[in-house]
């Protein structure tokens, strides 16, 4: 299967709903950094450890029964970025044969530079979005707030208790899934990653939904470094949790 070059990460991202609307798997695939992953606000997550695996579990007959005939992606955000990841909050509307829209949703996908081209690592769904629903997210806000807190503080048992199992953690070329909180914890307490939390800088809502909600936040480390980071909120037993993040040195 051919690798597909892409300049920007935008690039990757408008490629990824023309080669879903064409049907064309292996294009699909090619969109993607490897290993990639799907993590949705309602529980699923989609994991494809290779291009040849992605193209081989492609299938159109669910939407198709809807009476889908395409997708149309928004026009992306960049919410963070660095030399080789940058965080776009996106989405997309999927439209019948008689051009009418049947379903939206907005996604933040995790883009990376893998070898000079840009490809889509992760995606993570709101999964519960409806055009012109008003969604007070104060909520969500507040647990990112209170985990990078409790990180500051090094009450490491605070933080973990708002991760949802499975824990995704995308990076470069990278996804790390955590079943147990006995594997979380030594990640948080490592003092060279970038979750060395000193100052936190911002914490707002990028996207929002019912049951899934993405915060960005940015903050600073002991050594003074900035830090961006998305995180997917999904809501568990009327309780928000943290499904995954992805984070970057500006």
């Amino acid at each position: 299967m051919s690798k597909m070059t892409f300049a920007a990460p935008e690039d990757a991202y408008f490629e990824f709903f023309r080669a879903d609307s064409a049907k064309d798997a292996h294009a699909w695939a090619a969109v993607m950094s490897y290993p990639h992953v799907r993590v949705s606000a309602t529980g699923r997550i989609a994991y494809y450890e290779t291009p040849a695996e992605y193209a081989a579990r492609a299938s159109w007959a669910g939407r198709e029964a809807t009476g889908w005939v395409r997708s149309r992606g928004i026009d992306p955000v960049r919410l963070h970025e660095s030399d080789d990841t940058v965080h776009l909050a996106g989405g997309w509307t999927r439209y019948n044969a008689a051009d009418q829209p049947i379903l939206r949703n907005r996604v933040t996908y995790v883009t990376t530079r893998i070898h000079g081209s840009w490809g889509i690592q992760a995606r993570f769904g709101t999964d519960s979005f409806t055009a012109g629903e008003q969604i007070d997210a104060t909520a969500a806000i507040g647990v990112v707030e209170q985990h990078l807190q409790d990180v500051a503080a090094g009450d490491l048992r605070a933080a973990a208790d708002v991760f949802s199992l499975p824990l995704v953690e995308v990076g470069v070329g990278r996804v790390d899934r955590y079943s147990s909180l006995a594997e979380v914890h030594p990640r948080l307490a490592a003092p060279s990653q970038p979750l060395d939390v000193v100052d936190v800088r911002s914490v707002r809502a990028a996207q929002a939904g019912r049951d899934g909600v993405v915060v960005a936040a940015t903050w600073a480390d002991a050594a003074g470094r900035s830090t961006a980071a998305v995180f997917l909120l999904a809501r568990r037993d009327d309780r928000w949790r943290i499904a995954g993040f992805s984070k970057l040195r500006p």
